[in-house]
């Protein structure tokens, strides 16, 4: 009876030792859910660059030309005659280089273009800003020039690069709002999913209150039995 007093308590040790090593797990687990569900209720959407970044190396060549644009009646816009000098200034910078000293290209031709820019709400001075480097770029590089041997291959090819640029401007500034949209779905998300954190923090911790009270109940159990082993050898 002895040896089967001992196995019984001895059951009951391992017992509690793995409840209690459960408990402990349980008891991290609640701790990482809630660190988990405090930083994903104050998730913010993740910061997006708003810098257009479209690279002169990306423009490609071709044998199309388009039409320049034509004089229009002149508005008043803020800062429109700077913008206007920059891009025209770029344009009789490469001309001459590539054309020759007589080349000469009057101001006024982008006039409507740059109006045009700085009254659409999706692009405005930064977008010619952008395009007049963009064009600077493109101009300089060696196989471009090779191709603007005429003034008229020289304005086919400016003209295509304002195209290009629009396009790849526009297809920046949707790639930007849909990271945006992203970012804020993202963060959405992690802040539902706080409440899903709760319930499981709150079923973990009822599971280690459970065995805690296990242990305790393993514990009073292993000393009624020490005590009736004292009693029964008096």
């Amino acid at each position: 009876m002895s040896v089967l007093n001992k196995v019984e308590s001895g059951y009951l040790q391992l017992m509690r030792i793995l409840v209690l090593a459960l408990a402990t797990i349980v008891l991290v687990g609640v701790v990482v859910l809630g660190v988990s569900a405090v930083s994903d209720y104050n998730a913010k959407p993740a910061t997006v660059s708003e810098a257009i970044d479209i690279k002169a190396s990306a423009f490609k060549l071709d044998d199309d030309a388009a039409e320049g644009a034509g004089d229009d009646a002149a508005k008043q816009h803020p800062g429109a005659a700077k913008l206007e000098a920059a891009l025209a200034d770029v344009i009789n910078k490469h001309g001459k280089t590539l054309l020759g000293a007589s080349f000469q290209f009057d101001k006024a031709e982008v006039h409507e273009l740059v109006i045009g820019a700085l009254e659409d709400p999706d692009q405005g001075e930064p977008f010619l800003t952008s395009q007049t480097a963009y064009l600077d770029q493109v101009l300089g590089r060696a196989d471009v020039a090779k191709q603007a041997k005429t003034s008229e291959a020289f304005y086919a090819i400016v003209n295509k690069v304002f195209v290009d640029y629009h396009m790849a401007y526009a297809a920046e500034k949707e790639r930007i709002s849909n990271a945006k949209d992203e970012a804020k779905l993202d963060a959405s998300g992690k802040r539902s999913g706080v409440y899903i954190s709760v319930y499981m923090i709150a079923a973990l911790f009822s599971a280690f209150i459970m065995l805690v009270l296990l242990i305790v109940q393993i514990r009073i159990e292993r000393s009624i039995r020490v005590m009736s082993e004292a009693n029964a050898r008096a």
